[in-house]
């Protein structure tokens, strides 16, 4: 990612304000951003405070009812407590599998060690509430794996405890900091470790006393991504925490909200304190950082050497493995076997495998691919809009000398660590409010909007255009600022910079991204549990209700093909940089700067696209 300051355009406030265009092109996106994400975070601070003011007589009193609630009630604060150690236990073991597994990619010379990348990808995809579901399956007394293993009532009391939670939450979350190791490590040099040779250091306490602690950054900064994600996780909430009876926050800030009676303020009260603690996490990691230097990256680099593992090739190996096998191997087959059987109990005798549960998910008018195909269709949209909507806001905080860009480009990075669950608590106190009707949103004669599926459609847009931003960001670095200032010198007006001239230089990276996000959004469990309208279930809530009907089979199933969307996704992600430069063939400084770009996205995503 580049890291020189790049002058601004001069695009100023004024200028800006004599075109109706340049206003809808810039005011509309920044509207999104704050109608979709600013206004139901700020919601739900705002009913914390003032438990009234969202009623149907609203109140600007305020109280700390529902803060207090929380303390005085064992099982609110316990799930906080839960959370936290979880996440911190999580964090821990997430940085030493990724740390480790990084290094054997990228400093070694382990074989087949170019494909961990690609497995690392699918295992950051899968959602943790299938990985969940299927280790559940596997251990469950009576399961297929049961009935030839024979596990002891310790290991089954071991798994189903908060060990086995955390053990979910470690294999969900390891790809965040190898993805930011791998990272740090193709920026870092030998020069160091050579220096080091030089002066008698064995090999091995170089690497550990030099390039471990110029790694320390990267690993930190995966350590917290996995915090943060263990922390606000809903899917092993919904999942394994509930068989191993542990409740956590996020499990207790949906019950709030979908049990009767309905406590709002408790529900933002958790919400509030949830967030509180990730950026705490944050301010904690920006001050360790900011107390050393940690600069690799000069014109003096030298190409790193791989280590030579010798008798330990073949046990790192194994380890590796072991890794996978237990984090994508059995999960996976484990849901591959369940969808192609009729019964779970009777086994994988020959009578019980059939197909049947794929009829069932694709029978046309089933509410089954009902939900598919309605994922499929707003995961689409979401992917579109977002990208589209992205870059203007980006184009703004990196290449114009508009008042608050500075606060824009803030904001965007703060909110990339907005939970999915906070998030949609925002949006059902943000637009149920009573005084929408005012303004003719919602209530028996305005536009319905709340309780509709363009909730959730705004929910998922919301949800990922900080992210799709902070990515446009790092695709905009790599266009040369000569370039946009010779157009503008020409007469071009600014939907002709963003859209003729920026966007197709930039279409490997805006493709990256769009694909990113329709997966994202084809997976997203928490918000569309909170906000899908009654019988409109998308694809991850039916699949969770056909597992809480105990209907394994049909739920495999759709499952699985939820799983075969995302590997297509995958494949087109991963083939969009060659693509760009096998057919762009308009000119080599275009195919230079689409793949660069495109290669820029990577890294951004490698440290989980900047999230920190």
């Amino acid at each position: 990612m580049a890291t020189s300051t790049i002058p601004s355009l001069s695009f100023s406030a004024r200028t800006i304000s004599r075109q109706a265009g340049r206003i809808l092109l810039i005011g509309l996106p920044i509207l999104v951003l704050v109608l979709f994400v600013l206004y139901p975070l700020a919601a739900i601070i705002l009913q914390s405070i003032f438990p009234q003011l969202y009623a149907s007589a609203p109140s600007l009193t305020p109280s700390l009812a529902a803060l207090k609630q929380v303390t005085a009630n064992p099982q609110n604060y316990g799930a906080l407590l839960n959370s936290l150690w979880f996440a911190g236990a999580t964090a821990v073991i997430a940085c030493l599998l990724g740390t480790t597994l990084a290094i054997l990619a990228r400093r070694t010379d382990l074989p087949l060690r170019r494909a961990m990348d690609t497995l690392v990808w699918i295992v950051f995809f899968v959602p943790s509430f299938l990985i969940g579901e299927a280790w559940s399956l596997v251990m469950i007394r009576g399961g297929i794996p049961d009935q030839y293993l024979h596990f002891s009532d310790a290991t089954l009391n071991l798994f189903f405890s908060p060990a086995g939670v955390i053990f979910i939450l470690s294999l969900k979350t390891f790809p965040f900091v190898y993805l930011s190791v791998s990272a740090a490590l193709h920026w870092l040099g030998s020069e160091f470790e050579d220096a080091a040779l030089l002066a008698g250091a064995r090999r091995w306490r170089a690497w550990l006393s030099i390039n471990a602690p110029l790694l320390f950054p990267a690993i930190l900064a995966g350590g917290l991504i996995a915090f943060a994600e263990a922390l606000s996780d809903f899917g092993t909430a919904a999942t394994i925490a509930q068989s191993a009876n542990v409740t956590l926050i996020t499990y207790q800030i949906y019950t709030a909200i979908n049990t009767s009676p309905v406590n709002f303020a408790l529900a933002a009260a958790l919400s509030l304190l949830l967030f509180i603690a990730i950026a705490l996490a944050l301010l904690v990691q920006a001050g360790i950082l900011r107390t050393r230097s940690f600069q690799v990256i000069s014109g003096k680099n030298r190409p790193a050497r791989d280590i030579e593992l010798g008798g330990w090739k073949w046990p790192a190996m194994v380890f590796c493995v072991a890794v996978f096998l237990v984090a994508l191997v059995i999960p996976l087959g484990m849901c591959l076997v369940l969808s192609l059987l009729h019964a779970f109990g009777q086994g994988l005798n020959s009578t019980n495998w059939t197909f049947d549960n794929y009829q069932v998910v694709l029978v046309q008018g089933s509410d089954n691919l009902d939900a598919l195909v309605r994922s499929v269709w707003l995961s689409l949209g979401a992917a579109t809009i977002t990208t589209l909507v992205g870059l203007p806001i980006a184009f703004i905080i990196r290449r114009t000398n508009l008042p608050g860009r500075n606060l824009l480009s803030l904001f965007t990075l703060v909110t990339i660590a907005v939970p999915g669950i906070i998030l949609a608590c925002g949006y059902i106190f943000a637009w149920n409010a009573p005084w929408l009707a005012a303004i003719g949103i919602g209530g028996p004669q305005g536009i319905p909007f709340y309780g509709t599926i363009w909730l959730l459609f705004a929910a998922y847009i919301g949800g990922s255009l900080p992210y799709a931003t902070r990515l446009s960001i790092g695709g905009l670095e790599q266009v040369g600022q000569s370039l946009l200032e010779t157009a503008q010198v020409q007469g071009a007006s600014l939907f002709q910079l963003l859209f003729r001239i920026v966007g197709p230089l930039l279409r490997a990276s805006l493709v990256s991204i769009w694909l990113l996000v329709f997966t994202g959004t084809m997976l997203e469990l928490a918000a569309s549990e909170l906000l899908y309208p009654p019988g409109e279930p998308t694809l991850p809530v039916r699949i969770v209700s056909l597992f809480n009907d105990f209907k394994l089979g049909p739920g495999m199933a759709l499952a699985m093909l939820n799983i075969g969307i995302i590997t297509v996704a995958l494949i087109l992600l991963r083939f969009v940089p060659w693509l760009a430069g096998r057919f762009i063939q308009r000119g080599k400084r275009r195919k230079t700067i689409d793949v660069s770009a495109s290669q820029t996205i990577e890294q951004e995503l490698r440290l989980t696209a900047g999230r920190l």
